[in-house]
């Protein structure tokens, strides 16, 4: 592995190259996204945390409240840090964590949220700490959620994934319709998806990416929507 000085004449080189050709931030960072280049993976520090808390959420002695915590670890490792920002950190009487996560100022510079607009100027992220799929009563509530928000993305971490034996069954059926009904996407990530993205074989942003185009097709959702816990908080900051 390059010590630090190499990594950063190799970037200072990079860059001078983009510079005597011409090149956009923009056109560059679309184009490898559009190739799911390992350039956009994650850092390998921050690779080595998730990795190391997948380890031991398979471990047979882990208990549920340690890993609520480490799915809160690697949440935080895909979206703390010089790309996104996580500023708002709420907690409800489970064991979710809910993130709002907006872009950092670097990365507004340089345009990312241009090259990838499903992610809007914020988003928002839960991690479900929970043993079995996620069912549809919390899939509305958080479909509610993004309603009240007024974003078009929520990212839901779950280890389990949500329930649904098809596409347009249960939860899975419920975030398509959603999504074809009101232009906002739920992603799931589950245990395969954070294996993929410890393994570099894809990243962040291909991987939402490709998952918000899987969501299309249409059908009545609104009986599902319930309130979410976190919904008052949004209330109240859109009053200010």
């Amino acid at each position: 592995m390059e010590n630090k000085s190499a990594q950063v004449n190799r970037i200072v080189q990079c860059a001078e190259s983009l510079e005597s050709g011409n090149i956009n931030i923009y056109d560059f960072v679309t184009y490898l996204g559009e190739k799911n280049s390992s350039v956009l993976c994650i850092p390998d520090d921050k690779i080595q945390i998730i990795t190391q808390a997948i380890t031991r959420i398979e471990a047979d002695n882990c208990s549920k409240g340690e890993k609520g915590a480490l799915l809160e670890k690697i949440t935080r490792a895909i979206f703390d840090n010089t790309i996104f920002s996580c500023v708002r950190n709420c907690r409800t009487s489970t064991n979710e964590i809910d993130l709002y996560v907006q872009w950092t100022e670097i990365a507004r510079l340089t345009q990312l949220q241009i090259a990838f607009p499903y992610f809007g100027d914020s988003f928002l992220c839960e991690c479900k700490n929970y043993g079995e799929p996620v069912g549809v009563t919390y899939v509305g509530k958080f479909c509610s959620l993004l309603l009240c928000s007024n974003v078009s993305l929520g990212v839901m971490i779950s280890w389990n994934g949500v329930t649904g034996r098809g596409k347009w069954d249960a939860s899975k059926g419920l975030i398509k319709k959603f999504a074809l009904k009101e232009n906002r996407y739920i992603v799931v990530l589950d245990k395969n998806d954070l294996k993929q993205l410890s393994r570099k074989e894809t990243n962040i942003f291909s991987l939402i990416g490709n998952k918000v185009q899987a969501l299309k097709l249409d059908i009545d959702y609104s009986t599902y929507l319930k309130s979410h816990p976190a919904e008052s908080e949004f209330a109240r900051s859109g009053e200010k």
